[in-house]
């Protein structure tokens, strides 16, 4: 009964979901694109099924690159089928994997839309990375004796309170979830009162601090400031310490908007404030103060590159970024004070000295001029946080190992 209430709810709101799909279009055609998987159509086929086949969920463009240590080792056994709900996650799930994995966007949470994915693909696991709780694909694969499994599993207090509210379906539905990997012991306490068993959940650290070999291509130019997955209202912000700072006579300033379709809003916005500013795919010339980056995949190359970065999306109540990609390349960090998406592990850079925590335009000032003003200080901030992932690096062997051992080998 809980169920079919989510679902007419779910099915109510169809046409909403479709307009947001349609109006968000304009600023990014690849919303149109592969409507039909929304809808469980439109798939495309895995040619040969050799092996045991898992549905791994990443919703956006963090999940993706977050998720990639684990989806690389479990594709070594498996096939694997990757779903994603936005344009800019796709998009980079397709640059960053080879064509032996599949690449869709995951249909909407209708038991309609599920049963069609499940039965076009009849995966032999599903891997929900972090929080992408959805009732009725969990009802489903339940009641088809698929199993579920949350990977490097993270629970905010801002989400405990929403899925609190909802406890009624919720409760449920997290039971039918055979395994919960979580990043923290504060996430695992989270879950635990929400209704999972003790002896269905571990926590086992993060797969994030299991970053990677990437294939870098340093920026070429002048020494410059990173502005990294930033929201609307920080670039204001950063535009204006950059303005204040004596640092911009001698660095530039580079801005990775979070959506890279509202590169033109923050080029006009840099122009308004005086500044010379240009689009990084016009990019002619080092003639300019600002230049604002509007492509996706690039940012490793910023953050290996940069004297600092600003990771974006803490100085306005959004949660946060991953701070351990610019950690592991390099950059000496700066940050704002919501960071309720990765609260514990910001904790372990900020209990290390390893980054900067500010909260307004003039302590991000300050923190530019202190990393600008002595790059010994600068570089020992950077070999901290370096030292912070490397010592909590393995959660990516303990979680996949588990998965490997528990699906095993196509019979």
């Amino acid at each position: 009964m809980k169920l079919a209430i989510y679902n007419f709810i779910i099915l109510m709101l169809i046409p909403v979901f479709v307009i947001r799909i349609f109006l968000k279009s304009f600023s990014d055609i690849d919303y149109r694109k592969h409507f039909a998987n929304r809808f469980g159509y439109g798939l495309p086929k895995i040619t040969e099924k050799n092996k045991k086949l898992i549905w791994f969920h990443a919703v956006s463009l963090g999940e993706v690159i977050g998720s990639k240590p684990l989806i690389d080792k479990l594709s070594e056994r498996f096939d694997v089928v990757i779903t994603t709900t936005t344009p800019t996650g796709l998009r980079r799930a397709k640059e960053i994997y080879s064509e032996d994995i599949i690449i869709n966007f995951a249909p909407w949470d209708l038991v309609l839309f599920i049963n069609r994915f499940l039965k076009f693909y009849r995966p032999d696991a599903i891997l929900i990375f972090e929080t992408e709780i959805w009732p009725s694909m969990i009802a489903k694969a339940f009641e088809k004796n698929i199993p579920v499994y949350l990977v490097n599993g993270r629970l905010s207090h801002k989400s405990y309170q929403a899925y609190s509210m909802l406890l009624w379906l919720f409760n449920d539905i997290l039971k039918k979830i055979t395994f919960s990997f979580v990043q923290t012991i504060k996430h695992k306490e989270r879950f635990l009162k929400l209704g999972i068993s003790e002896n269905q959940i571990k926590s086992v650290g993060s797969v994030k601090f299991d970053f990677s070999n990437i294939d870098i291509h340093p920026v070429e130019g002048p020494p410059f400031i990173l502005g990294a997955s930033t929201h609307p209202g920080e670039e204001k912000i950063l535009l204006n310490a950059y303005l204040r700072s004596r640092s911009s006579e001698k660095l530039k300033l580079f801005i990775c908007p979070r959506h890279p379709e509202r590169a033109e809003e923050i080029l006009k916005q840099s122009i308004n404030l005086g500044l010379r500013a240009q689009l990084f795919s016009n990019k002619t010339s080092d003639e300019f103060d600002v230049c604002i980056i509007d492509s996706t995949g690039l940012l490793p190359n910023f953050y290996a590159s940069s004297s600092m970065s600003f990771v974006g999306g803490s100085l306005v109540p959004r949660g946060g970024h991953n701070l351990i990609e610019p950690a592991a390349l390099g950059s000496p960090i700066i940050l704002g004070t919501y960071t309720f998406n990765f609260e514990d592990i910001v904790q372990k850079f900020v209990d290390d000295e390893a980054c900067i925590r500010v909260q307004n335009e003039d302590e991000l000032l300050d923190a530019i001029e202190f990393f600008s003003g002595d790059s010994n200080i600068a570089n020992q901030y950077a070999y901290r946080a370096k030292k912070v992932v490397e010592a909590n690096k393995g959660s990516t062997e303990i979680q996949a190992s588990y998965i490997i051992n528990q699906l095993g080998e196509k019979n």
